[in-house]
């Protein structure tokens, strides 16, 4: 496969402009919720320093001995302050500065003792928004004497000015601020988690391009957070990816050779079975005596080799739809079954009933219905059910029972009269039971056979010729007092 470089997006659109982004508008989210109480607090300072200005004023008016000063003095001490008037109360007195051209009425008046943070930042943004030039009257006790009330009038334009380049200085810095930060998040993110996922991308199209490259798998590394955690779970789903497609790719020869010798050796066999049964008609009763059991191998040969063809197909062959009762089915099964685990007698004749139990200590119990109906392929379900029943008896068991039970299931759940009927046929014997090995590679072929000599094409063979007919193969049970196999099969159409 031709290596491919790995195509990363632009930079607008990669994972590092998005996080560059992002922090600075979550930087400056957050500095609006800064922004309002600093101009709101800014506010109201300007308001108190024109009242300690307008205090000092008023203390220049009040050392002269008849609080008399020139007029041109007058409007200096109010223009330096930037007010147009300032009133003093005393306790036995008012003090009163003012310029000649005084606003003859005022607009708002801004009481500084009654305070409160959501009033300073309702009339903060309104001051800071604000477009008329109004004159306020501002009353408060400035702070170099507390125990005086003064009031001052002020043109609002002078504050509205003054808060709006207050705001730009925030906004300024507040967009320093955040261009700063995010680019400190910027380049740890992109250190400690963009350039490794573009690695770690990196080393997943490079093992997808050649996955049984040794030099493909991905490094772990010493990084133990999750980005080091994720890669060593990617090393080790491949290290056993590679191993499972090893397995697989031998896996597939074998079976292709398998198959080939198989069609080969079913057809010497089918060869050595005729020429065995003429020897059944030797007047040698030695040979007579033989025959039985060679035929028995070679059934038994020809049986695994249809299994094996069988299993190396890709796809189940199709189904020829017929309509028969179960009963009859298991029945056709253990009768063949109990026939060939009989023992034939010396001249090549078969036992008679009264000797079958002697010679066939294996015994199969069948409580079926006999009005349970199936749509399949008889000769499908007559393997599938054949190898469910003989598994046990090869294994050691001598007693075989098929019970059954029936239910309906809906799509949603709920039992109606218009859910489909399901039979389960329940398999149990009184073997040894399965070992562990087989247990956790159930179903596996040459890998979940339960005796010794077993290819494990059996179960597996089973399993899809029932799930084939929408049906379910599950182990239930198994342990010292046997197995317990579960078929669940669909009643009727």
């Amino acid at each position: 496969m031709n290596n491919r470089q790995l195509k990363l997006p632009p930079w607008a659109k990669s994972l590092s402009a998005r996080l560059l982004v992002l922090t600075v508008s979550f930087v400056m989210l957050a500095e609006v919720f800064v922004f309002a109480p600093s101009v709101a607090r800014f506010r109201i300072d300007w308001l108190k320093a024109h009242l300690d200005s307008g205090y000092l004023a008023a203390l220049a008016l009040e050392a002269t001995p008849d609080q008399m000063i020139p007029d041109d003095l007058e409007r200096e001490l109010l223009s330096n302050a930037g007010i147009e008037a300032v009133i003093l109360r005393r306790e036995d007195r008012k003090l009163l500065l003012q310029r000649d051209d005084m606003p003859a009425k005022v607009d708002k008046d801004i009481q500084l003792t009654d305070f409160s943070i959501p009033m300073a930042l309702m009339e903060g943004l309104s001051t800071l928004s604000q477009t008329e030039n109004r004159v306020l009257r501002v009353v408060g006790m400035p702070s170099m004497a507390p125990d005086f009330e003064i009031e001052v009038l002020v043109h609002e334009d002078r504050l509205t000015e003054a808060m709006r380049n207050f705001g730009w200085r925030v906004f300024g810095l507040s967009l320093m601020i955040s261009f700063f930060t995010a680019g400190l998040v910027y380049f740890a993110l992109n250190r400690l988690l963009v350039r490794p996922m573009r690695t770690l991308t990196h080393d997943m199209i490079r093992f997808r391009e050649d996955p049984q490259d040794k030099a493909s798998l991905i490094t772990p590394g010493d990084r133990d957070d999750e980005i080091g955690v994720a890669r060593q779970e990617l090393a080790i789903m491949q290290q056993d990816l590679q191993a499972m497609l090893n397995q697989r790719r031998r896996l597939a020869a074998l079976g292709t050779a398998a198959t080939k010798i198989s069609h080969d050796l079913r057809n010497a066999l089918a060869t050595s079975m005729l020429m065995t049964e003429q020897l059944a008609k030797s007047e040698d009763n030695e040979v007579r005596a033989v025959v039985p059991r060679l035929l028995s191998s070679m059934e038994r040969a020809v049986y695994i080799s249809e299994q094996t063809l069988s299993f190396a197909r890709e796809t189940p062959p199709p189904r020829d739809l017929a309509t028969f009762t179960l009963i009859e089915l298991i029945e056709e099964i253990r009768d063949q079954i109990l026939l060939q685990k009989s023992e034939t007698l010396l001249d090549g004749t078969m036992a008679k009933a009264d000797d079958d139990e002697k010679n066939c200590p294996a015994r199969i119990e069948i409580d079926l219905p006999d009005d349970v109906t199936l749509e399949a392929d008889y000769d499908m379900l007559f393997r599938a059910f054949s190898n469910l029943m003989r598994n046990p008896l090869e294994a050691g068991a001598n007693l075989v029972r098929i019970t059954h039970k029936i239910r309906k299931e809906a799509s949603n759940g709920d039992e109606s009269d218009k859910a489909r009927s399901f039979i389960d046929v329940i398999i149990a014997d009184n073997g040894p039971g399965l070992p562990e090995k087989a247990i956790k590679n159930l179903f596996v072929p040459f890998a979940g056979s339960g005796r010794q000599g077993g290819t494990g094409l059996g179960l597996a063979i089973a399993r899809e010729l029932i799930s084939t007919h929408n049906g379910e193969l599950r182990l239930t049970a198994t342990g010292p007092d046997g197995a317990v196999f579960t078929v669940k099969l669909p009643i009727g159409s």
